[in-house]
């Protein structure tokens, strides 16, 4: 409808009363304005209408002279921010009144659906910039606040990881861009080129920052832990204000209206929920959503102000311009001052549960240090009685095996180093004479020494030690005409008899062994032995004599090889040596390796030369000082007897 149309029905126009803002509400009609200005009362004629709204999608100013109409100016949202004449948030017209006559305008807006209030105010230049001077300044101050609430809430996100304040972080942000958006200062400075996005920003910000406020009101209140029920309806409006967020972009006049209307009724029905949950929240003992409360009463009723001042109820200029900025202000110092009790509220609680837990762990340490110490004195105890066990077992052991002065008669020169590692040997040697009757055996029998390693060390090879020796020593009695290698047989079968279950199925003992006999008359030794070598140190050099490879009760591989017979001729003076495995897979040295085979032989050529005597001494020496630092691995027996 054209101006002429609209001057035909100009008897049925509604008038406003001077000095009031008309309110059209949400409206997404064209409006037609008109108001006269007398040029004869007016200092001087140039002067500037504005029309004090940045959100109008069209504005056409006309003059009307007799049948004359001029178009002035046309602008709005819809065209580049670079069109308008002045370059101005608000829509200003610059006009000339002679002073002879009195001037007619009207005004055609058009708002797209947002809210349409139409505040129209005629300025001469200086007035123009003076107030904009001192808008500049109150609009600077509140814009300057957001943006230290906004950076200083994303401090305190980053110290204490609370979601709460990573939402009020993005409600801080999105009311910062929605201030500019509805002040005009967006389109002016951000997005001149965009006429589309500069009137879907308004409704995509209040959106925004409408679903943070939400979410920041569920976190904060612990919403979903006083009232799940009500937790759900946040929820689902915070699903409403996702898709109005998409509905606000489509570029169709009636998508951008319903978007205006979802929002602005979502963030009314919010304002009213939230008061009675943050009381019944207060009421459950959380003292910061006390502030919390004041904020939204405080915001609510500067919602109210405002739309009083707009309806003619309150006549203040500067509550129409600014009631919503301070408002919206206060809002965000008092929940950012939420925010730090609440914080200091954890800090408080994890403070007095921190208090708590070591108060707790103070007692629950008396109580376990009571508990060790009565614990420990039972180990002790424990300890105590299963040592003096071992030390009793001990005792055997060394009555088992042959006495210094039986060896000393049977073979005057030799020494035995015998160490076992825990007290009590899997380790053993045994001595003893044999005498066969046969006819042309020698009258006064063979002298007899053994050397073994039986499966395990400490007390359970000790336990298989003493088995070991018994049997070897009912072995030789009972069968004094066998050579070494079938004694060795017979005490297999000796052995297997002894540790077999009741199907005869041998447990997994079993041990390694040198067994020989000495002929002092024919000067000749006879050997056998299951993995333990004996060697012969016969004027510096080592004649060694290989034993079988497996040992006498364990028959996994090799379990039909027979135990191999030596006959070795033997010289006055020739040193006879057997060791167990304990002392080559001794770990120790510089680069804590094992001493091996070649080690042993290597030390015992170095002392060769000493007595019998210091060279047990020597060799004893040596051991203690190669362990140094390394724990010792298995039982060491080494035996040394020199041929008379």
């Amino acid at each position: 409808m054209d101006l002429h149309a609209i001057q035909g029905m100009q008897s049925s126009l509604k008038s406003i009363r001077p000095g009031t803002t008309p309110n059209f509400g949400f409206n997404a009609s064209t409006i037609w304005l008109t108001f006269d200005l007398d040029g004869r009362c007016l200092p001087d004629r140039h002067k500037i209408i504005e029309v004090k709204i940045p959100l109008l999608n069209k504005i056409e100013l006309y003059e009307v002279y007799g049948e004359t109409i001029t178009l002035v100016e046309s602008a709005g949202d819809d065209s580049l921010f670079s069109a308008r004449s002045n370059n101005e948030r608000n829509y200003c017209f610059d006009i000339d009144l002679p002073s002879e006559r009195i001037h007619t305008y009207w005004i055609r807006l058009n708002g797209g659906g947002e809210q349409l209030l139409a505040p129209i105010i005629v300025w001469n230049q200086e007035g123009l910039a003076a107030r904009n001077s001192r808008d500049q300044m109150i609009r600077g101050s509140y814009f300057g606040l957001i943006l230290f609430v906004l950076f200083f809430n994303l401090f305190i996100y980053f110290i204490i990881r609370e979601k709460s304040s990573l939402y009020y972080v993005y409600y801080n942000l999105f009311l910062f861009l929605l201030q500019l958006s509805l002040g005009g200062f967006a389109f002016q400075y951000f997005w001149p080129g965009s006429p589309y996005f500069a009137n879907a920003a308004t409704p995509l910000f209040a959106t925004l920052s409408v679903f943070a406020l939400i979410r920041f009101s569920q976190h904060f209140l612990e919403i979903k832990s006083h009232y799940p029920r009500t937790n759900r309806y946040y929820h689902y409006a915070s699903y409403v204000l996702i898709a109005n967020s998409l509905l606000c972009l489509i570029p169709s006049p009636t998508c951008f209206h319903l978007s205006v209307l979802i929002v602005n009724g979502l963030a009314l029905i919010l304002n009213f929920a939230i008061i009675p949950t943050a009381i019944g929240v207060i009421r459950k003992g959380f003292k910061p959503a006390r502030i919390f409360l004041a904020a939204f009463l405080l915001l609510v009723l500067t919602v109210f102000g405002f739309l009083a001042t707009n309806m003619g109820i309150i006549q203040s200029d500067f509550f129409a311009d600014y009631g919503l900025l301070v408002g919206s202000a206060a809002e965000v110092i008092l929940l950012s001052l939420a925010i730090v009790v609440r914080f200091k509220s954890f800090k408080d609680d994890a403070l007095k549960s921190l208090q708590d837990l070591t108060v707790f762990q103070a007692e629950q340490n008396t109580v376990l240090e009571n508990k060790v110490e009565e614990r420990t004195a039972e180990i002790q105890q424990q300890k105590e009685e299963i040592l003096s066990s071992i030390r009793y077992a001990e005792r055997i052991q060394k009555n088992v095996l042959p006495s210094p002065r039986d060896l000393e008669n049977l073979f005057p020169n030799h020494y035995i180093i015998f160490r076992p590692k825990d007290i009590v040997s899997g380790d053993f040697y045994w001595a003893g004479t044999v005498q066969p009757t046969h006819a042309g055996a020698a009258t006064e029998g063979l002298r007899m020494f053994a050397t073994a390693d039986c499966t395990g060390h400490g007390v359970p090879g000790a336990m298989v030690s003493v088995l070991g020796c018994n049997l070897l020593r009912e072995t030789v009695l009972q069968f004094p005409n066998s050579t070494p290698d079938q004694m060795l047989h017979h005490l297999e079968d000796r052995l297997l008899m002894a540790i077999s279950g009741t199907e005869h199925e041998h447990a997994g003992d079993g041990m390694d062994i040198a067994l020989w006999t000495f002929d002092a008359h024919a000067m000749k030794l006879h050997y056998a032995g299951a993995n333990i070598n004996l060697r012969i140190l016969r004027d510096h050099e080592w004649l060694e004599y290989k034993a079988t490879r497996r040992p006498i009760g364990l028959r996994k591989s090799n379990e039909h090889a027979r135990f191999e017979l030596h006959t070795i001729p033997v010289r006055r003076g020739d040193l006879i040596y057997t060791w167990t495995d304990g002392l080559p897979d001794m770990m120790g040295g510089e680069k804590s390796k094992k001493l091996k085979t070649s080690g042993v032989i290597t030390q015992l050529n170095q002392i060769v030369h000493l007595p019998l005597s210091e060279q047990q001494s020597a060799l004893q020496a040596f051991i203690s000082s190669w362990q140094m630092g390394t724990e010792q691995i298995d039982d060491i027996t080494l035996t040394c007897v020199k041929v008379e």
